[in-house]
């Protein structure tokens, strides 16, 4: 990418970071950014068939859980970045996936300056809407606090192996630092039958069977917002079926 074009897109997300909530606090900007250019293919990603998931510009093939009349939250686009805020929330591929491989970039962080629940987020594969704001389906983690449900796990199946020592049960610290709340981090899942692999920043956290088949049909992606004051950033979402 040219220089000037980096810095283009460096100075927007500032702004875009740097704008007020309605609440009177203010979005942080990420201690880090995504690499390369946003919400663009390679080469070699094309003629793999990966396909982009989020255009960059507006949520064209993203939708709302209809069928739930509570979700407050507001998700908007800015300078090529989905962003979820004020309010608990779920935004659904409008198109359902099987097996595939999907990567995607995140950052999750609290504006409440209490810091009482710490940023919290996930994305769901073959999720379920079920009309009671949070869907069913595997949860791929976000959430650096959660010691039985850390980044880099499935929510209540497998906590993966990150942040979380899988024979002591305790914190790893050395890891912390690497995907902490406010930091931009890279996840990739493969999901293939009962199969399950996730990468974060390029490591494997979780390789997986899940032996009681709990999500086995097609279903939707799903970004989430976990809590009320959590801000949640998702860009570059990218997705390669394997059916």
């Amino acid at each position: 990418m040219k220089p000037n074009v980096l810095t283009a897109i460096t100075m927007s997300l500032a702004l875009a970071m740097s704008a007020t909530l309605s609440q009177g606090q203010e979005r942080q900007f990420p201690t880090n950014r995504p690499a390369g250019e946003l919400n663009a293919l390679t080469d070699q990603e094309k003629a793999d068939g990966w396909k982009l998931l989020f255009n960059g510009v507006d949520l064209a093939g993203w939708e709302r859980d209809e069928t739930y009349a509570n979700d407050k939250g507001e998700w908007t686009v800015e300078a090529g970045i989905v962003i979820s805020e004020k309010g608990a929330s779920h935004l659904f591929t409008t198109k359902k996936y099987k097996n595939f491989i999907a990567s995607w970039d995140v950052c999750a962080y609290d504006v409440n300056p209490l810091k009482q629940r710490f940023g919290n987020s996930g994305v769901f594969l073959r999720g379920i809407k079920n009309g009671r704001g949070f869907p069913e389906g595997y949860e791929v983690q976000v959430d650096p606090y959660d010691i039985r449900n850390p980044t880099g796990g499935i929510y209540g199946k497998a906590p993966g192996n990150l942040l979380v020592d899988p024979v002591t049960k305790q914190w790893k610290p050395e890891a912390f630092f690497d995907v902490h709340e406010g930091k931009w981090i890279h996840q990739k899942a493969l999901i293939l039958d009962n199969h399950i692999i996730i990468w974060i920043n390029g490591q494997i956290t979780l390789d997986w069977v899940d032996t009681e088949h709990s999500f086995m049909e097609a279903g939707h992606i799903a970004l989430q917002n976990h809590h009320p004051t959590d801000v949640v950033l998702f860009t570059n979402i990218k997705i390669k079926e394997l059916d």
